[in-house]
């Protein structure tokens, strides 16, 4: 593999350098490979009867030619010879009579065909006789994993459906029935996904942060050493949400909770009056498989006449701060001279438009905000408050002991959780998944910083075509010609929320741009043209490598160095920091490669959502590491909405954080109510009243997309880098589907790093089993037909997109299925365990194999992934210094 040369010095502007974070992270699968195959090895048999159908593939033209002009000379057999003819043409084999037919000796070649076909029966015989044998040994090896106490304990928190089946695949070694069978495939997929890959599921996955400065070599053989683990289980935020709610709808309890008046009211006169404007947020009721809260956002105009402005004054003045509701009550009677209960009944009015809405207790980022919540709900009155009370309660009772639970124990527990919870939000089977589980472990995967280093630096050369390849950038250009083409050049926008209504024309709009539609083009500035320009550089030379055939292809530095000289100058300029993830393969004069799985966006969120486990000293490096990373003379301000979503949960990475409507925060910051967009020669900035700017840093794994109008601005202006690499596939697809393309798309390569594994086309309609198919003619066909194309034994197996996908759609796609050719339980489920991936699939192989998996114990092989930071930042000028860092105040780090 050959390493790209170093780069020419960039000239001044273009400069830039890159900055590694502060710590590799492994995720290691804690439970050692597995391979769900039984029975004599069948590999050779299949390569053979593969051979043999390619060799009748060449035969058949000259065949056909050769039975058409000896024909007239046949004689008697000619009847045998059009039969042959038929059977030659349509791919079918001879009639058992044909084999020693005098024919075959007139017509050679038609001989060798038959002697072809006689050896490809015998081999299909041998694979199919030991078919029912294979089958049996793979459903004991399904049990002998069933029975794992391990994976007892990771299923539980998966669903009772699941659990049910491992138990009852456990408990025999009988053949299954037909339940049995029914639940195989959810069995076969969640094998592969304990044994085979990496997952964030359950204790499937567990996580180890090792200092990059102090990395090396140390497991490679450590054979002997365990895997320790460490879990650490929470009960999901959105449950007391939901809970919060309802007790705020039950008339006894939401006497004792907070209100306050919404920070989405203002004022406004127009021609007609003056009257309220309230921007509210009308929440999805619990449902089950919900994991973060859903919502929609509108404005609600209310008259600002006779009574009403009266009102409004009054609450401005008592409900400006959280006031319980109770007290709320009798002073609005006081102030208006009325009863309390038609102050309630006013009030209640005012709760309907969203004017006031309740007030947590505590931040949802406070490692107190259960049991604070537990609390509050314990002191008050009512069937509601006492249902909530309750699901507290139980939840503290069962995970106190959860990590050190056996399966047994955490199936009942769950199940508990999920009656008390569904009950305390106030609908029946709602809550299906109450526990959230993260895993640390004693040791990562064992790689020396001298590989760290040379695969920083490979992606420092590849960085101008990431810059160019980067689908936020665009998004970042779109919104800009947004607000540009609504406030102009050099514009400003105070009214933040008022904003991102209309911001939201910035995503059709991105993809537009992308796929080249000419009436958007027209729209773009200077800056987006070159930015768009040198995109279809970059893509145009990884469609021309995904053509190029053969097994391997390197991307051209040269292209590079071409898209780095059509990038716009502020593309170097800006600041980005995204996590590479992927895992270590054996390459070329004994060094190692970094296969590359993902390059996700966004400045310390991978490190983010563990640091809550960690020592101090990991949060004090990586939010030094934050800070560093920011503009000089910005305010760094963190953005931590939940939203319910324990991913979305971090403690503080900076001195500030966002204050958001109507939540509190643990630490002062601005609201965006305080903020001013405004736009600059490199492009959108916030700042502050005073005109200092901030250095926004969001760590949530929710999607801007997914957050409210004013925190989806502040995401998209922190501008995360968001790669998809859709042209590939779009590509593959219009090949496959269009072109009835059959080959492969190389692996692609850059120095040390593989950038795309080897991909095929396939329908998922090649998994079905036909009419008269048995499940030993579908294993058969399968493999013969991968042989063919040569596709590996073991591939991963996604959708074949033909559009691109935006950010909100590629977070909801379906996972990479895995599939064991050699496997009969494999092809058998395959067409069940796809079949929601659509009906053209993109096969990747599995890259790294088995036999290079890197993390040993006692137990076995494990598969492992890491990850690393990487931040692109303007090259400081000789001389200059880095900013001291800033404290953040020990009692509010949540």
């Amino acid at each position: 593999m050959t390493t790209p040369a170093e780069p020419e010095p960039a000239e001044p502007g273009r400069s830039f350098e890159v900055v590694e974070g502060p710590y590799l992270v492994s995720r290691i699968n804690p439970y050692p490979f597995r391979q769900l195959r039984g029975g004599d090895p069948t590999a050779s048999l299949l390569r053979t009867l593969a051979e043999l159908e390619r060799d009748r593939e060449d035969l058949r033209e000259p065949l056909l030619e050769a039975l058409h002009q000896a024909a007239p000379e046949l004689g008697e057999p000619r009847g045998a010879a059009l039969a042959a003819k038929r059977a030659v043409f349509n791919g079918r084999p001879p009639r058992a009579d044909l084999h020693d037919h005098p024919i075959t000796r007139k017509v050679p070649l038609l001989g060798a065909w038959t002697a072809n076909w006689h050896e490809a029966q015998a081999a299909a015989a041998l694979v199919d006789a030991g078919h029912e044998a294979g089958l049996s040994a793979e459903r004991a090896i399904l049990a002998a994993w069933a029975r794992d106490p391990a994976v007892d304990r990771s299923t539980a928190l998966s669903s009772p459906d699941l659990h049910r089946a491992v138990a009852a695949r456990a408990a025999t070694d009988e053949p299954p029935n037909k339940r049995m069978r029914k639940a195989e495939a959810a069995l076969v997929r969640y094998f592969s996904r304990s044994t085979v890959k990496v997952s964030p599921y359950s204790m499937y996955t567990a996580v180890h942060f090792a200092p990059l400065e102090e990395l090396d070599a140390e497991g490679l053989t450590g054979a002997d050493r365990t895997l320790r683990l460490t879990s650490r289980a929470e009960l999901r935020r959105l449950l007391p949400r939901q809970a919060a709610r309802a007790l705020a709808a039950d008339p006894q309890a939401r006497l004792g909770l907070e209100w306050v008046l919404t920070g989405g009211a203002r004022r406004e006169v127009t021609d007609r009056g003056e009257r309220l404007v309230v921007r509210r947020r009308r929440w999805a009721p619990p449902s089950p498989g919900l994991r973060a809260e859903a919502f929609g956002e509108e404005e609600v105009r209310l008259p600002l006449t006779g009574s009403w402005d009266r009102l409004v004054t009054v609450l401005e003045k008592r409900a400006a701060a959280p006031v319980r509701l109770d007290g709320l009550r009798d002073a609005v009677a006081a102030d208006l001279g009325c009863g309390p209960e038609r102050a309630l009944g006013v009030l209640d009015q005012l709760i309907g438009v969203g004017v006031l809405v309740p007030w947590s207790p505590v931040p949802e980022q406070s490692p107190d905000f259960s049991r604070h919540w537990h609390r509050l709900a314990s002191a008050m009155p009512g069937e509601a408050a006492a249902r909530v009370a309750a699901a507290f309660g139980e939840t503290e009772r069962t995970l106190s002991g959860f990590a050190g639970s056996d399966g047994a124990g955490r199936a009942s527990g769950v199940l508990r959780l999920q009656q008390v919870w569904s009950k305390a939000v106030g609908v029946p089977g709602s809550a299906t998944s109450p526990v959230v589980e993260d895993c640390l472990v004693s040791r990562g995967l064992p790689v020396t910083r001298g590989q760290t280093r040379g695969w920083s630096a490979d992606l420092g050369r590849l960085m101008p075509l990431l810059f160019a390849l980067d689908d936020q950038r665009v998004l970042s250009g779109a919104l800009e010609q947004v607000f540009v083409g609504r406030y102009g050049r050099g514009g400003r926008c105070s009214d933040l929320e008022g904003f991102a209504q209309h911001a939201r024309a910035a995503f059709p709009m991105t993809q537009a741009l992308m796929g080249g539609d000419p009436a958007a083009l027209a729209g773009a500035d200077e800056e987006l043209t070159r930015l768009l320009a040198a995109r279809r550089r970059a893509v145009d030379h990884l469609v021309e490598l995904g053509r190029s055939g053969g097994e391997h292809a390197e991307v051209d530095p040269g292209v590079v160095d071409e898209v780095a000289a059509m990038l716009p100058d502020r593309e170097f300029t800006a600041r980005r920091s995204f996590a590479v993830f992927g895992q270590v393969v054996p390459g070329q004069s004994g060094e190692s490669g970094l296969v590359v799985n993902h390059l996700y966006g966004g400045r310390a969120r991978y490190f983010s959502r563990f640091l809550n486990q960690m020592p101090g000293e990991f949060r004090e490096r990586v939010a030094e590491h934050v800070r560093r990373l920011g503009p000089a003379g910005a305010d760094t301000v963190h953005m931590r909405s939940a939203l319910g979503f324990n991913a979305n949960l971090s403690p503080a990475l900076a001195a500030e954080e966002l204050a958001l409507r109507d939540e509190p925060t643990l630490l002062p910051g601005p609201a965006a109510r305080d903020l001013t967009l405004v736009h600059t020669p490199h492009g959108l900035r916030l700042v502050r009243e005073e005109g200092r700017e901030i250095d926004p840093v969001y760590t949530g794994f929710l999607v801007p997309h997914a957050l409210p109008y004013d925190e989806m601005l502040v995401a998209m202006v922190a501008d995360s880098p968001f790669f998809s690499f859709g042209d590939l596939a779009i590509d593959l697809h219009e090949r496959w589907t269009g072109q009835g393309y059959r080959g492969a798309a190389p692996r692609i390569g850059f120095g040390s790093l593989t950038l795309f594994r080897r991909r095929w086309g396939m329908d998922a309609a090649e998994f079905t089993a036909g009419p008269e198919e048995s499940s030993a003619d579908l294993y058969r066909r399968l493999n013969v037909a991968r042989e063919r194309r040569g596709i590996p034994e073991q591939v991963f197996v996604r959708p074949l997109q033909g559009a691109r996908l935006g950010p909100l759609e590629r977070a909801m796609a379906p996972k990479p299925q895995h599939v064991d050719f050699l496997s009969r339980l494999h092809t058998g489920t395959a067409a069940k365990r796809l079949a929601h991936l659509g009906p053209t699939l993109l096969v990747e192989e599995m890259l790294p194999g088995p036999d290079h998996h890197r993390v040993r114990s006692p137990a076995g092989s494990h598969a492992g992934e890491l990850f690393l930071e990487l931040s692109t930042v303007p090259r400081a000028p000789a001389g200059a210094t880095s900013s001291p860092a800033s404290p953040i105040p020990q009692s509010k780090r949540g």
